[in-house]
């Protein structure tokens, strides 16, 4: 026992060690210990003010680590920490490393329970309505050689552990989470999690989960991927119990599943893939489900995952009615070499729902979980070389394949990358070529074909990923931002141009085939798109567009009928200012060769004049359009030549202004004075109920004025005489605005002056 002991605290202390030596060589990263700003690790003392300073002086320097040293950090305040000022970054929280590593998938219960000896541990305490550790906004984000470890007295020590959000590249390496427990649930956030990544890249590797719970009734995994870019795991074991002081909180409930996979996240040319890779890793019975793809919770299907690979994992199968895995809505599905068994009441190893084609190779499905079911909106299930006792396959096709081993067309695949590039296959290129060498069938000259083709791909060293510029130019070689380029194939994403008329895909598997389309409204392409089948190296691609062009034309005509010569007619093109052309001897006017897509608006212009409409605005012109108007005159006032005084007399003794507001005469019973005024642009009025005439006196009062007769003045009738009654109020002495209104049409006002006071008699 001794010895062990030793043998263990030496591996410790030269863990240790080559841990110093790394970070002390890498002179351009800071390090920050989080006992530097407060941290006591003492286990009782709440650490949660500390790792918040510690971090918003990581912050502060642009990045950096996060040194951890061995203690029990209780973190009572939750830290949250965005690094959105730092505009990508890379930050790091890292613990003492220690040289134990989880156990093989295969090894025993024991030995699979055991922790990986970590001191530097965490203890979240924040309760069931707020996470431990929020993270967000950070280009690469790496948490490592870190314990966390729940209290046994507490149905939830926090609501999400580890809480991170826009992180482009995650990874948590050689951590523990033991005994934690949360059955928390927020109004938008749902259930609690251990580990929740969103619109994130997670890697995980080496990672211990024993004894931890969430809550299934929250539909709510112990790692939840939500909006999710990425997610790979290797080598790590997920297991309902512990050898430590308290076995674990599986006897809260169990979580919905080891491990969720929500809705992805929007694709773009940046970040096109949805891909899951889970490698030797161990899942025991402790989820409702061990692994789940739930990305619409049994709505409308959505878009799907393109591919999730599974290799060389041993899973017990829950004993409640479930299955291993539930996959809804996956593009591709790929597992190999894994075994399913334990369970005593299980509805199966694997459920696929709405898959397009999931190949199972070298699977070892026994006891209670042996059996496969997939639904009728699956389309291709292909089974080879695997042990299972029922196949529930309602796919469109499904092919069971029984070949000799050098025959497999997966592990063809994969020895002939090992053989050639020394390497293992990507997952997308394993799926790649093995569904081809699978649509073969027995067709032994199509399987040679395939053979031969992966083959000189190989040889031809490719990369494993590749990317695609696009240009757009116009007619003259000019950049066209905005346009949209499609990425369509074994990937689907879009992109606009920028300034320079570029957009680059990246992160494109080489094995696939992918057209390349361009598109912007109103413009015509020379090439209708360009495919790349297994494209080795990056591509440049550029498109040629014109644009097209339309015209805008109308006529301004009178009420009467007839074209209004003459009128200016203006086209406003936003950002580009005005157009000025003149109707022709019929009204006619014309605009040509507009560019599409522009928004325009024509404007007739006329003093004297009134048009209806006003104005026409015509948006995202995409074809040749008319704009029409009426032009209608303004009534006019006549006045003397020059002046705005009206041309108006008194309608008894034919005198002119100034004029008496009372008839000095006595002609009329009530003792006001009438005046006869002149207008033009009457011509379709006749009745003084169609004329109506209103006076403005200097304090803005306006008085209408009883209209008494409108007629034309003989041998003028282009001229009408408007007899109106004065008002007392009008004021003697004063001055006021006349103005006529024919319908909703108002002349510009012209000036009437009356005499002083009437004398007293």
């Amino acid at each position: 026992m001794n010895l062990v002991f030793l043998l263990s605290r030496t591996a410790t202390f030269v863990a240790i060690l080559v841990f110093c030596s790394l970070t002390s060589s890498a002179q351009t990263v800071q390090i920050f210990n989080v006992t530097d700003y407060g941290a006591t690790g003492n286990g009782v003392t709440d650490d949660g003010p500390a790792f918040q300073s510690a971090l918003d002086a990581v912050a502060e320097a642009g990045g950096g680590t996060l040194f951890v040293p061995a203690g029990l950090y209780l973190i009572r305040t939750p830290v949250i920490k965005d690094f959105s000022a730092l505009n990508g970054g890379t930050v790091i929280i890292q613990g003492v490393p220690s040289a134990t590593e989880p156990a093989p998938p295969f090894a025993g219960g024991h030995e699979l329970a055991e922790s990986l000896d970590l001191v530097s541990e965490i203890l979240p305490a924040t309760g069931p309505t707020q996470s431990a550790f929020t993270i967000t906004n950070l280009d690469t984000l790496t948490v490592e050689h870190l314990a966390f470890t729940g209290n046994e007295s507490v149905i939830t020590d926090a609501f999400v552990t580890l809480n991170m959000s826009d992180i482009k590249h995650a990874t948590i390496f050689h951590s523990e989470f033991y005994g934690i427990s949360t059955f928390g649930l927020l109004p938008g956030l749902g259930g609690g999690n251990i580990i929740r990544a969103v619109r994130s890249d997670l890697t995980i590797r080496q990672l211990m989960v024993l004894g931890s719970t969430a809550n299934s009734g929250a539909y709510a995994p112990i790692i939840e991927n939500i909006d999710w870019k990425g997610f790979s795991i290797s080598n790590s074991i997920f297991i309902d119990f512990g050898v430590r002081s308290f076995f674990g909180k599986m006897g809260l409930g169990a979580p919905l599943s080891w491990i969720n996979f929500a809705a992805v996240a929007p694709r773009t040319p940046e970040s096109s893939r949805r891909e899951v890779s889970i490698r030797d890793t161990f899942f025991d019975e402790g989820g409702w489900v061990g692994i789940t793809s739930y990305g619409h919770l049994w709505g409308t299907p959505v878009d799907p995952p393109d591919l999730i690979y599974i290799s060389g994992i041993k899973i017990n199968v829950s004993n409640l009615g479930t299955a291993g895995h539930q996959f809804f809505d996956v593009r591709n599905v790929l597992i190999e070499n894994s075994l399913y068994g334990w369970s005593h009441n299980t509805g199966a190893a694997i459920d696929l729902y709405r898959t397009s084609n999931a190949i199972l190779d070298r699977l070892t499905c026994i006891a209670e979980a042996d059996r496969i079911r997939t639904d009728d909106r699956t389309e291709r299930l292909t089974m080879i070389n695997s042990v299972y006792g029922g196949l529930d396959s309602q796919a469109l096709t499904t092919t069971e394949m029984v070949t000799a081993p050098e025959d497999d067309p997966v592990q063809y695949v994969k020895a002939q990358f090992v053989s050639i590039l020394g390497r293992q296959p990507e997952p997308a290129a394993l799926f790649y070529w093995a569904d081809l060498l699978i649509r073969c069938g027995n067709n032994t000259e199509c399987v040679n074909q395939e053979r031969a083709e992966l083959t000189e791909y190989l040889e031809s060293n490719p990369q494993s990923d590749f990317s695609v510029t696009a240009t757009v130019v116009d007619e003259n070689g000019d950049p066209i931002s905005g346009a949209t380029v499609t990425i369509s194939g074994s990937q689907s994403v879009s992109g606009l141009t920028d300034a320079q008329g570029r957009v680059k895909f990246v992160n494109l598997a080489t094995t696939g085939t992918y057209t390349v389309r361009a598109n912007k409204p109103h413009h015509v392409f020379t090439s209708v798109g360009e495919t790349f089948v297994r494209a080795i190296r990056d591509v440049n691609v550029q498109f040629s567009a014109t644009l097209n062009h339309y015209t805008i034309r109308g006529q301004v005509d009178k009420p009467t009928g007839g074209g209004i010569a003459g009128i200016t007619v203006q086209l406003v093109q936003q950002l580009h200012g005005a157009i000025t052309t003149t109707t022709d001897a019929n009204g006619n006017y014309v605009f040509a060769d507009l560019p599409g897509g522009g928004t325009f608006t024509v404007l007739p212009l006329s003093k004297g004049l009134v048009f209806t409409p006003a104005s026409t605005r015509i948006e995202n012109l995409s074809e040749d359009r008319t704009a029409n108007f009426l032009g209608r005159p303004l009534p006019e006032l006549l006045t003397l030549d020059n002046t705005d005084v009206a041309i108006v007399v008194d309608s008894v003794r034919f005198v002119v202004q100034p004029l008496s507001l009372f008839d000095d005469l006595d002609f009329s019973d009530d003792g006001l004075a009438r005046v006869t005024i002149f207008a033009r642009n009457l011509e379709r009025f006749n009745s003084p109920s169609q004329v109506r005439v209103t006076a403005e006196d200097p304090n803005h009062l306006v008085y209408p004025l009883s209209v008494e007769f409108v007629g034309d003045i003989p041998g003028q009738s282009w001229l009408k005489q408007i007899n109106v009654k004065l008002l007392p109020a009008l004021g003697q002495g004063r001055c006021v605005k006349l103005r006529i209104h024919v319908e909703d049409l108002e002349s510009l006002p012209a000036r009437l002056c009356f005499v002083g006071p009437r004398p007293e008699p």
